[in-house]
């Protein structure tokens, strides 16, 4: 009999384990757009490293330096400043290419950067990251930023405001690659330029409009495109949707694919729609229809 209950109580948890990846495969576009919006809305006020929970962010060219510091407004609050050390200042940062060298305490440390953020707690709830972020077109410099848990943006934040989910904005497209993979420099929300690489066009139909939209690409690599992202405007722009453009991203099993799927129910606002903090491309390519789907224009705006 005991044999019998560790039987059965072994295919019970077999069951269990297997359960949330049966109902994952059993969501409808619908509820997968659903859960979607959820870790939208997590990643800018409820997780850890959210975006409205940044106080402050600084750009660093190579040979520029930045020092952090405090204070109450009303509550405790961090801000970077370009140049030499302010006193008091809780650490100071230079960009020595391709390095970082942090100053704390009077005592300085070097670190190696890449894309993956160098995380350095500082206090309860405050926490200091860097990171290497394109700085002028095809030329990365450092970026820092200061995470503080108590950030009223995150704790007042309401949500984002989408369109009704619409599966006629689910478009399958043909996938025409560009005859060579070029730089485009866009301008950005800070007045400077970002480049990326034109891969290709998603070509299709949509409300009887023809409709070839470039699709770009971080790499100029084939072999290291991973995923494409249209930066788009379209007869909503400035009115009910952000008058700068939206994005949206498609994730590739391979590069160059045949066809493509293109969700516009997940097209989202650029970061910079909410945060002063961030530098993002301003969309240049225009849709000629009225996208109603995905984020709307946030308030103020």
């Amino acid at each position: 009999m005991r044999l019998f209950k560790l039987a059965v109580a072994l295919v019970l948890a077999c069951v269990a384990a297997a359960a949330p990846a049966l109902s994952k495969a059993h969501l409808t576009p619908a509820q997968e757009w659903e859960a979607w919006r959820k870790s939208e809305n997590a990643g800018w006020s409820s997780e850890k490293y959210a975006l409205l929970k940044i106080d402050d962010a600084v750009y660093l060219k190579p040979g520029e330096t930045a020092s952090l510091s405090s204070g109450r407004e009303p509550v405790l609050h961090y801000k970077f400043t370009l140049g030499a050390a302010v006193a008091p200042a809780t650490l100071s940062v230079a960009y020595a290419e391709p390095n970082a060298i942090v100053t704390r305490g009077g005592k300085a440390k070097t670190y190696k950067l890449s894309e993956k953020t160098v995380h350095m707690p500082l206090g309860h709830g405050i926490e200091f990251g860097m990171k290497l972020a394109q700085v002028t077109p095809g030329k990365m410099g450092l970026r820092a930023f200061v995470y503080n848990q108590a950030n009223p943006l995150a704790k007042e934040f309401k949500g984002l405001d989408h369109f009704p989910f619409d599966p006629a904005f689910v478009i399958t497209a043909a996938f025409e690659p560009a005859a060579k993979i070029e730089g485009v420099d866009f301008q950005t929300s800070r007045g400077w330029y970002k480049r990326f690489y034109r891969a290709g066009f998603a070509v299709f139909t949509l409300e009887a409009k023809s409709v070839r939209l470039p699709l770009y690409s971080d790499s100029d690599d084939p072999k290291k495109i991973k995923d494409l992202s249209a930066f788009f405007l379209d007869d909503l722009t400035g009115k009910e949707t952000y008058g700068v453009g939206r994005y949206v991203n498609i994730d590739l099993k391979s590069f160059p694919p045949q066809k493509l799927t293109i969700d516009f129910n997940r097209a989202y606002n650029p970061n910079c729609a909410r945060s002063p903090h961030y530098n993002c491309p301003v969309a240049t390519d225009t849709i000629p229809v009225a996208i109603r789907a995905g984020e709307k224009k946030p308030p103020g705006h």
